[in-house]
């Protein structure tokens, strides 16, 4: 084996789990043999160049050897990872994200297209991961689909549920029910019940999203890694603020009415 320097080393060593992850569940190939096989073409690639053989000449042969499911026999492969293989052969191919921006664009005229381009641009992603390869300029083309997405699902958790308390104000403000009950104008009382609603989810989501951490990285990927604890422990206080300050305001007007 030729030798390699401490970041070659360490790029071979991820390659070669990855492989035994990926071969994981598929009893009819040897993983031995396997990683000999990658060993071997590797030395042969590598043979003659000056040692010790760094990242960046070890990164090329790589490549060439394909992503790490590359060993799974064809069969085996589910037909979404057939279809990915076949779109991005490897780190250095932008087909992929520029399918994930072309989907992006289109989906202003076509939708399932849209909605096509989040596990697109999930997907180029996850290529990388597994290349070990930096996004870089790529950000540009799939970056868009995502922080689209991802802020339609934040406002969603964020405000979702305080929809049916809109809902239900304007039936009780038609039928006069909340006039009977605070007297102040409903143009102030209204809004004042929807920040209250709202204090009370945010205490509520603050509080699940503390313990569901993993979730929320999972979910956001890879813009969430930063969220932990104190970020939940702010939103559930925030919401606490909110629901004191709206609830107060709503004790004042039914008591001094």
């Amino acid at each position: 084996m030729v030798t390699l320097s401490h970041d070659a080393q360490g790029q071979l060593q991820r390659y070669l789990r990855q492989v035994k992850s990926a071969l994981r569940g598929h009893p009819a190939v040897d993983v031995d043999e396997v990683e000999r096989d990658v060993l071997g073409h590797i030395d042969a690639e590598l043979a003659g160049q000056a040692e010790p053989v760094g990242a960046t000449s070890l990164r090329a042969v790589l490549d060439r050897l394909g992503t790490p499911d590359r060993w799974v026999p064809a069969e085996d492969l589910p037909a979404w990872r057939r279809v990915l293989n076949r779109l991005h052969s490897g780190p250095d191919d932008w087909r992929l994200a520029y399918f994930t921006l072309a989907a992006f664009v289109m989906g202003f005229w076509l939708p399932p297209l849209g909605i096509a381009s989040l596990p697109l641009a999930r997907a180029t992603l996850a290529q990388l991961d597994a290349h070990d390869e930096p996004i870089g300029p790529r950000r540009w083309l799939v970056y868009p689909p995502l922080v689209l997405w991802y802020a339609a699902f934040a406002i969603l958790l964020l405000v979702g549920p305080v929809a049916p308390v809109v809902v239900g104000l304007e039936e009780v403000m038609v039928d006069g029910r909340l006039a009977a009950v605070v007297p102040w104008p409903t143009w102030i009382v209204a809004p004042v019940i929807v920040v209250l609603a709202l204090g009370i989810w945010w205490v509520i989501l603050g509080l699940g999203l503390g313990r569901l951490r993993r979730i929320v990285h999972l979910v956001f990927w890879p813009f969430a890694d930063w969220f932990d604890r104190r970020h939940a422990r702010r939103l559930s206080l925030a919401g606490l603020i909110l629901a004191l300050a709206s609830g107060a305001v709503l004790i004042s007007a039914v008591t001094w009415s």
